[in-house]
């Protein structure tokens, strides 16, 4: 995990540790291919204001960070950034997640997808 520091800003002001949170939200959300109306619709608020938690730029108040949370289908600590104990990201994270919910013809279709898409990047 990135090391934060934390301003000791007026109250209601964006600090580095919203930057932070905002970005893992955005990566969760992206995983899970959800666009921002979408999560939006799902916590309650516009796509405007998630585009806002994203960048960082409004705090994301505790009740809705629980919406958000379940929203993505992950833990509050998820999106305050924790470390996994195997050093993966919270995208790597969100498709192990989903990985363990596919049956093995899916597990297989999605296998055959990624390395059709992995040549094309060599």
């Amino acid at each position: 995990m990135k090391s934060v520091h934390i301003d000791t800003m007026a109250s209601g002001t964006a600090t580095e540790v919203d930057v932070l949170i905002g970005g893992i939200i955005r990566d969760r959300r992206a995983a899970l291919g959800l666009t921002q109306a979408e999560l939006g619709k799902a916590i309650g608020v516009t796509f405007q204001q998630v585009q806002k938690y994203e960048r960082g730029v409004n705090r994301v108040a505790a009740a809705t960070l629980l919406k958000v949370a379940d929203a993505l289908q992950c833990s509050v600590a998820d999106l305050y950034g924790d470390p996994d104990p195997d050093g993966r990201s919270p995208s790597e994270r969100a498709i192990l997640k989903l990985w363990v919910q596919l049956r093995d013809p899916e597990r297989d279709a999605v296998i055959a997808m990624v390395r059709e898409f992995a040549k094309r990047q060599a």
